[in-house]
This record gives structure tokens, sequence and C-alpha cells, in this order.
């Protein structure tokens, strides 16, 4: 897959008009808009502004990338979208990130979504389960709650797929000991993917062992 170029920054002024859009993501603390001026980013939004939990996992997101950033090579964001900048919308502030789609245009679906399109867990699909889990135990990177909802599945053509993951993206606890211990991260990665194919596993209504 050719890689894709990071996306401009953003207009931090201009006030973005959404109220009146449809978000093509909602989630409990965000929800998610195609940035009325680029059709290659997104923007998030808290879900409710009165609500300071919402808000708390913007700066984590923000947090996140920042840590990605000093501490990671740039062979992070082949599977993490770029962050374009904070913007200022009607609805409140916002982050302005990359937007995955298809070869077609279509914005491309959760990986819940597209098991569901497809009727179960298709042999391409269960490659690309299993080629995410050996890109993160290569980059020894310890994400949080990572899930089939915030993980996107990009349609790259001939039945081919390829995860990124859309949030949650630098786990918070034992992440200063784990920098220093790589033995110990490397349990703890594999902990949380344990906890990944559960999470797919209940959704299917299957053993987690048959997931990957």
């Amino acid at each position: 897959m050719s890689r894709i170029a990071p996306p401009a920054r953003v207009n931090a002024a201009r006030l973005l008009r959404l109220a009146g859009l449809q978000p093509f993501a909602r989630g409990g603390k965000r929800h998610c808009y195609v940035h009325p001026d680029d059709p290659d980013l997104c923007v998030k939004v808290a879900a409710d502004p009165h609500d300071p939990s919402c808000h708390r996992e913007q700066r984590m997101d923000l947090e996140d990338n920042d840590l990605l950033k000093r501490r990671f090579s740039e062979a992070v964001f082949d599977r993490i979208p770029r962050i374009a900048g904070v913007v200022r919308t009607d609805l409140g502030s916002g982050i302005a990130m990359q937007l995955y789609r298809d070869p077609d245009r279509r914005i491309s679906r959760c990986l819940v979504e597209a098991i569901e399109e497809r009727r179960g867990v298709s042999p391409s699909l269960n490659r690309a389960i299993a080629e995410l889990k050996e890109w993160l135990r290569a980059q020894r990177l310890l994400t949080r709650d990572t899930s089939g909802r915030n993980c996107v599945a990009v349609h790259l053509g001939r039945d081919e797929w390829q995860l990124k993951i859309i949030e949650g993206w630098c786990a918070r606890r034992h992440r200063w000991l784990a920098s220093l211990h790589p033995a110990f991260a490397d349990r703890l990665i594999g902990r949380e993917l344990r906890k990944f194919d559960r999470r797919l596993a209940e959704h299917l209504g299957e053993p987690a062992r048959g997931v990957v």
C-alpha cells in the first residue's frame, strides 16, 4: 500500500459550522464529522459539551499524539491517523485528523461493521487482524482499550484490508515502567491483545480462540 500523505495543517482561526451536518460516527463521548473544507479530514467534537469526561477524551487524544511524535518513529503513523490541528466549531473545540476512505471514496468502516457486512471474519480480515497484532508488537505500542469499534478496516481492493487504530493510542497505566523494561511492555501488549480477542469474540458469539 502506498504511503498516505500527511494532512495539511488546518486554519485554527476559522469557525467551522457543523451543527447542520450529520456526523458519520457517534460514540459515547465524541461525534465525528467530515471536515467541511477537506473530505480527507474528520473533525472530532465532544458529544456533550457540558460533560467533562468528553473533553477529557479530547485532551487524551492530543496528549497521545504528542507522545507518539516524541517517542516513536514516523512508521507509527502508518496505522494511526495524523492530527492536522485543533479547530473552532459551532459545536465547540474540535480535533481535525486524517479520515480513512476506501478506494471508492466511501468512509472506511470500523472492524465490527466490516465483519457484519461480510457476515463473519473472512480469511482476508483474519489476516488483517493478525497483521495489526504483529505491527503492535513490532512497534512495542501499548494501547489502551483497543476494540473492534476503534479499529477501522480500510479496504485496499481485491478483498485485502488494513486495520487502523483511531483512538486509545497510548495506555497510561504502567507506561513509564513499560518504556524502561521491554519484556514487561511485551507482556502488557500481549494482555491487551488477548482482551481485544475476547471483545471481538463476544461480538461474534464465538470462543476467543476462534477469532485469530
